[in-house]
């Protein structure tokens, strides 16, 4: 049993790879000395229950991811979560997250908002001028755009196909594989990225949950690179009273 309130719940499987990461990073970040200390986190992955975020933005689907997410949210609190995440960025776009906020308007449940937290450390940071890689849904509705006090730049209508590609391209993307070769996926990242700096950014922001994956892209930058994953994952152990060992806004190490 854990002490109530003291659960972390994460909604996964949107993508996997991508909530095993923040799974992963919260147990970087936790302390302890013993396993019976770690956090208790309830990590739900059912992929198959969710449409795509992205295509319901774009418009491709019809159907709202939202209902299936306020069904797990309200799991995650029936089983004694303090608090829970959504691991995924554009489950955050209005037409899905008022959605959840008007489901659970009268739940005790606290939402740590991946890219709330995002901001809010760029922002503390002082960095003014910020670009952006991420999906075409996140682009289109300004998901980083809204309430930053800065300014978010994006890539060429070209670069953020690119950009997109890394993630859902059958093939090659991280949403499904994770690809043995990812000289590829590095270097086009670069491209892009190297396309923002050249427009005077001070700081780019991974705002795909896939994307830091490419756990060595930062060591290519000369700005900051802020991940939102690690970032979720230290929101989230504060949410539960657990204390930080790191705070690092940076890419930590990929899986081996």
């Amino acid at each position: 049993m854990t002490d109530n309130g003291k659960l972390i719940g994460l909604i996964g499987g949107v993508g996997p790879w991508a909530s095993l990461d923040v799974h992963r990073k919260i147990l970087e970040q936790a302390t302890f000395t013993k396993e019976q200390d770690c956090v208790s986190v309830m990590h739900l992955s059912f992929p198959g229950k969710y449409t795509d975020r992205t295509e319901y933005i774009l418009g491709k689907t019809t159907e709202n991811p939202a209902y299936a997410f306020v069904n797990e949210l309200r799991l995650l609190e029936a089983q004694g979560a303090g608090c829970a995440a959504i691991i995924c960025n554009t489950a955050h776009a209005a037409p899905i997250l008022n959605v959840i906020e008007e489901e659970l308007s009268e739940s005790s449940l606290q939402y740590v908002n991946i890219i709330h937290e995002t901001q809010r450390a760029v922002e503390q940071n002082n960095h003014q001028c910020v670009g952006l890689l991420a999906t075409l849904g996140t682009y289109e509705l300004d998901l980083y755009r809204k309430d930053f006090n800065g300014t978010m730049v994006y890539p060429s209508k070209k670069n953020q196909e690119r950009v997109h590609n890394l993630i859902y391209n059958v093939h090659y993307g991280l949403k499904t594989a994770m690809p043995k070769n990812l000289t590829f996926l590095y270097n086009e990242l670069t491209e892009v990225a190297s396309d923002l700096l050249d427009e005077g950014v001070e700081a780019l922001i991974l705002g795909c949950t896939e994307l830091p994956l490419l756990s060595d892209f930062s060591k290519c930058m000369p700005v900051q690179v802020y991940d939102p994953n690690q970032l979720l994952a230290s929101a989230l152990l504060r949410s539960v009273q657990q204390p930080v060992t790191i705070t690092s806004q940076i890419i930590t190490k990929q899986y081996t």
